[in-house]
């Protein structure tokens, strides 16, 4: 793959060909900006022998295709780019230096609430033991712990947008945190958190990682939370930064995740930020650019120099590329969907359904498998779940933490799962009190004392070769997605094929970066803990997603679901007015689904949903489409 600036457009140009000091490139969507930050990096790379380049995203699908992209313009050369999220950059600076704040190299990431809950749950028992009136529920006092950790809170007792926080607060912070330092355990927010932490206390860790870089580039910075701002103004110097940044503000759609419009302009001040626009968008009709602009000027706290979208594109003249539909029922409107993929007879990569919520996306995925349609709804998955790819994970978890008293509990039902043998935690843990606590090594000696299938006997035995007295877990996890899943694969039904195909592409993932050839285990279990394990959709399978879903991809038609006042906009963002930042953030989502359009877009709504009247959604009106 050639890099040809012939190709882009003046505004991409520069923004490529800008070398030092900083800069922030408003890009609209469909703008180019993929290509923009890779042949930037690139360049960089190829110009300069002895620079080294950061580049720092919010998803490893992002992620992931921007090193693609990257490898194929530089072949070897590319190691000197590191592309990444800002978690992955996080786990990176604790394996390496995070014992100056307590963290293990070796920590394990808790991707479940559950397993949450287990750490939080002393604290919290002892504080109401105490007095204190903390809420009951725990799943509560998690979900204000995760808002703290977004909100960069560093355990006093003001607390961030709300002043005096309860005299228990700083408390159950505080413990929370040394409860998973204690655990050798971090989870999303603790690792932003224990990363700033260690750049703000050890100023030589931070002037390393900050002589690290020569230049740092950030993709999508509208999803920026505070806690991961402050963590970029720690590894970015203000004093001649080589800072590049794209965002969009018209795209901040994570509002209820941190992410604020007024973050633009604490970077353009803290940085000093010179300004340059993408507004010119090469995915969408002109019908539809023209309903975007209509619809995103609405919005009073945009900036006023923001740049409308263009296009150098020709309306094809088509009068049904925006199409809007009223049914009477929900009902309806799945039925009229469904024969709409139907009857235009459209390839299902071509075709998305989009709608506001998860719990109408779900409606729409139930209405489609009911007429025939197939329909796959991405949902996060943090944990694999066929039995033999559980338990060769837990294995491998095993092997890092013999003293887990938890991972112990964990490969006893993943073993009762795939052979309906049943160990007993208190039995191995008696066991392991004879074998110096070697958790592994008595799982594995009191498995083996009642064995299960050929196939399984045959796992357990890899597992005692290649991870009880020495590690050996690239092979076993190579022999495992080659041919160890082969028997079970001939037996199990769907899930098991699509978990193997997700594993082998993040293997593959993991080991094209940096640390392939010195991978540790722990790193490599970071690593599979970062990232979803949700499957790919099927050939045939109409995607159907949520708009926060679908940032960032691009569809030939578009059909958005649920056009209908109280239901998008929602009744909680018109209750808090008509020009609340919750409206706002209503209607840049929307301006975010109909952008995704190639070639046509299709509205719809019910006249009532879960028992109401709903008349249209203001969005319509807004983008200059008429009730029929």
């Amino acid at each position: 793959m050639s890099m040809d600036l012939d190709e882009l457009n003046k505004n991409q140009k520069e923004a490529v060909l800008w070398s030092e000091g900083p800069l922030l490139v408003l890009a609209g969507p469909g703008s180019g900006k993929t290509k923009v930050l890779t042949f930037r990096v690139a360049r960089l790379v190829m110009e300069n022998e002895d620079a080294s380049v950061l580049a720092l995203t919010f998803t490893n699908k992002a992620a992931v295709e921007m090193r693609d992209r990257v490898e194929r313009l530089l072949g070897k050369r590319a190691d000197r780019a590191h592309l990444s999220t800002f978690h992955s950059f996080a786990a990176d600076i604790l394996r390496q230096h995070g014992a100056h704040v307590g963290v293990r190299a070796d920590f394990a990431l808790l991707t479940e609430d559950s397993d949450r809950l287990a750490v939080l749950e002393p604290s919290a028992t002892a504080l109401r033991d105490e007095g204190y009136a903390l809420p009951l529920d725990n799943r509560n006092l998690l979900s204000y712990l995760d808002q703290l950790f977004g909100d960069a809170y560093d355990g006093r007792s003001a607390v961030p947008g709300v002043g005096h926080a309860p005299e228990w607060v700083p408390r159950l912070f505080a413990e929370y945190c040394g409860e998973l330092v204690r655990r050798n355990k971090m989870d999303w927010g603790a690792m932003l958190h224990f990363c700033r932490r260690l750049l703000q206390e050890q100023s030589e860790v931070g002037q390393a990682v900050r002589d690290s870089w020569t230049y740092v580039c950030i993709d999508e910075f509208q999803d920026t939370n505070k806690a991961q701002y402050d963590l970029l103004v720690l590894f970015v110097a203000k004093v001649a930064p080589n800072l590049f940044v794209v965002a969009d503000e018209d795209q901040i759609v994570y509002q209820w995740n941190g992410a604020s419009p007024e973050r633009f302009q604490r970077l353009i001040e803290d940085y000093d930020m010179k300004l340059l626009q993408l507004p010119e968008n090469y995915r969408c009709p002109p019908e539809i650019i023209a309903a975007a602009n209509q619809l995103i000027q609405r919005n009073i706290r945009r900036s006023k120099n923001k740049a409308p979208l263009t296009t150098s594109r020709v309306s094809s003249g088509n009068k049904d590329l925006i199409r809007y539909r009223v049914l009477e029922s929900p009902e309806k409107e799945v039925e009229f969907v469904a024969g709409e993929i139907v009857d235009r007879q459209m390839q299902p990569r071509d075709v998305v359904l989009l709608a506001r919520t998860t719990k109408l996306v779900g409606q729409v995925v139930t209405g489609l498998k009911a007429r025939g349609v197939d329909a796959y709804m991405a949902v996060r998955k943090n944990e694999f779940e066929a039995p033999p790819v559980r338990m060769v994970v837990n294995a491998l978890r095993f092997a890092v933490a013999r003293h887990d008293l938890e991972v112990l509990r964990r490969a006893c039902v993943a073993w009762k799962d795939l052979t309906g043998r049943v160990l007993e935690v208190r039995d191995v843990e008696a066991a392991a009190g004879l074998q110096g606590g070697d958790f592994l090594r008595a799982w594995v000696e009191a498995a083996s004392s009642t064995p299960g299938p050929a196939e399984a006997n045959g796992l357990l035995e890899r597992i005692r070769t290649l991870l009880v007295d020495r590690i050996e877990f690239q092979e076993l996890v190579d022999w495992f997605l080659t041919e160890g899943h082969g028997e079970w694969a001939r037996k199990e039904e769907k899930e098991l094929a699509d978990e193997i195909a997700t594993w082998k592409e993040l293997h593959d993932d993991i080991f094209r970066g940096k640390l392939s050839g010195r991978m540790t285990l722990s790193a490599y279990l970071q690593q599979m803990d970062l990232a979803s394990k949700t499957p790919a959709p099927g050939p045939l399978a109409i995607r159907c997603l949520t708009i926060h879903g679908a940032k960032g991809l691009e569809f030939k038609h578009v059909y958005l679901a649920g056009m209908s006042q109280e239901v998008f906009p929602s009744f909680k963002a018109l209750q808090k007015g008509p020009h609340s930042a919750e409206l706002e953030e209503e209607r840049r989502s929307c301006f975010v689904a109909i952008t995704r359009v190639q070639e046509t877009l299709t509205l719809t709504r019910a006249r009532q949903y879960f028992g109401w009247a709903k008349g249209p959604s203001q969005f319509l009106g807004e983008m200059g489409i008429r009730e029929p």
